[in-house]
């Protein structure tokens, strides 16, 4: 996955992201453009259904089950892969992440990953391939 692209107009923690490969299908495809929101991030508080709603929801940089995320493996600098959040082990701040492709590679083959590993946390797709 390349590096993120910046959105004009937009402040420096928003970005885009170019989807490579297949391990997102059905929900992402390669060649799909995302808008992610980069930075540090933490494992949202377990609170209430209404103040969950109104702690910032997407935009937030808590993490929860089902987030799709931007991550990058210690051992592979420069290297961005994007998964959706399985489970999450708040004692250890660790994520089991997993691809939306059963044959992808994620946690089953990583294993655990650090809350650090995570770079971005995907909004929306802005732009779906074109089918060819």
């Amino acid at each position: 996955m390349r590096p993120p692209l910046r959105l004009a107009h937009m402040p420096a923690r928003y970005s885009t992201v170019l989807i490579e490969g297949d391990s997102m299908l059905p929900t992402f495809s390669s060649g799909d453009w995302l808008l992610a929101r980069w930075g540090s991030f933490s494992l949202k508080s377990q609170t209430g259904f209404l103040r969950g709603i109104f702690s910032g929801g997407i935009f937030s940089s808590g993490i929860s089950v089902d987030d799709v995320l931007t991550i990058e493996l210690a051992n592979q600098p420069g290297i961005f892969y994007v998964k959706r959040v399985s489970k999450i082990d708040r004692e250890k701040h660790e994520l089991y992440l997993l691809s939306d492709n059963p044959e992808g590679t994620d946690s089953r083959q990583w294993g655990w990953l650090p809350i650090s590993s995570a770079r971005a946390k995907v909004i929306c797709r802005v732009r779906k391939t074109r089918a060819r």
